[in-house]
């Protein structure tokens, strides 16, 4: 299912750009490249760079699934037979953690939100949900670019001289 859903995303141009992570030909080198690449071009252009690093807080387990579903089928064309499959996989998830205690293990749990961490397909779902933030830091001015749950956010302006009076 990973290789069909990372085929049609190639095919149709839909892989996110700005993210380095669980994708062919791409890894923590090629972020740090391009991030070093950006702030470089804006030094040559005597800019100053802002860079924040942010790395989200357990985001494989804040994936909300409808919202996920309605941005395979919206944004990436993704339906029918692979949708379902998809559904299929994320719905009636349940986890228990290995406690024993007084004769008993803990508690089943339902999970309602997140994609399976360790899973061949779940790195991928997780990418595809995050994306959108790409759009917001775009539109805030701001170049982005992002490894897996890091998020590497820059702003340049120029640099500004100041002479002192003597």
């Amino acid at each position: 299912m990973l290789a069909r859903v990372v085929w049609h995303l190639e095919v149709h141009g839909l892989m996110p750009r700005l993210q380095s992570a669980y994708r062919r030909f791409y890894s923590t080198e090629t972020a740090v490249l391009k991030v070093l690449s950006d702030i470089f071009a804006a030094a040559d252009c005597q800019q100053l760079t802002l860079l924040g690093l942010l790395d989200l807080s357990a985001p494989f387990d804040c994936v909300d699934h409808d919202i996920l579903l309605r941005r395979l089928k919206d944004k990436y064309g993704v339906s029918g037979t692979a949708l379902d499959w998809i559904a299929s996989y994320l719905s009636d998830r349940t986890q228990q953690e290995q406690v024993y205690y007084r004769g008993r293990l803990s508690a089943v749990s339902q999970l309602l939100f997140g994609v399976p961490q360790g899973s061949v397909l779940g790195p991928l779902l997780f990418l595809l949900y995050v994306v959108g933030v790409f759009d917001v830091i775009d539109e805030s001015g701001c170049l982005a670019h992002s490894y897996a749950d890091d998020l590497q956010m820059q702003l340049s302006a120029p640099a500004v001289r100041q002479t002192t009076a003597g």
